[in-house]
């Protein structure tokens, strides 16, 4: 469903803090608080909000490995995807272009246990060429842009 200017800066707003009242949205907009809370209803509604999530400081959950992995399957492997979104630790999914066709985040308590993941757990499933870029430091995290 195509989005109007007022919806597209009501969902900048949200994705940043979604945790904004309608009250402080309505004033970043200029709109009323039950106008912006009918906006977001009805983009609730159609599915353009599809969900709200909680960025944590991962240092405090005692995860201290992060890293973004690439991976090459022999084919169109979907059973393969859908068994990665079981893994525990993996946030995000992508399917990618370039050499390696799906990239994911995975995340663990260190660098030993994200290892024995992928190893154990991730290459089992077909995955190989696996390519791994550890985070160093999350410089800004907005889940949903």
């Amino acid at each position: 469903m195509v989005q109007d200017y007022l919806d597209s800066e009501i969902l900048k707003y949200l994705q940043r803090n979604s945790k904004l009242t309608y009250e402080e949205i309505g004033e970043m907009v200029d709109r009323s608080p039950s106008t912006v809370r009918d906006r977001i209803k009805k983009l609730e509604e159609n599915k353009t909000i599809t969900g709200y999530s909680v960025i944590v400081d991962h240092e405090k959950m005692s995860i201290n490995a992060d890293a973004y992995v690439a991976v090459s399957l022999p084919s169109d492997d979907t059973e393969a995807v859908e068994a990665l979104k079981k893994v525990e630790g993996v946030s995000e999914i992508l399917r990618v272009t370039g050499r390696r066709k799906i990239m994911f985040r995975i995340s663990a308590t260190d660098n030993k246990t994200l290892s024995e993941i992928i190893d154990k757990k991730i290459r089992p499933l077909g995955f190989y060429d696996i390519e791994i870029t550890m985070i160093l430091e999350p410089v800004i995290r907005y889940p949903g842009i």
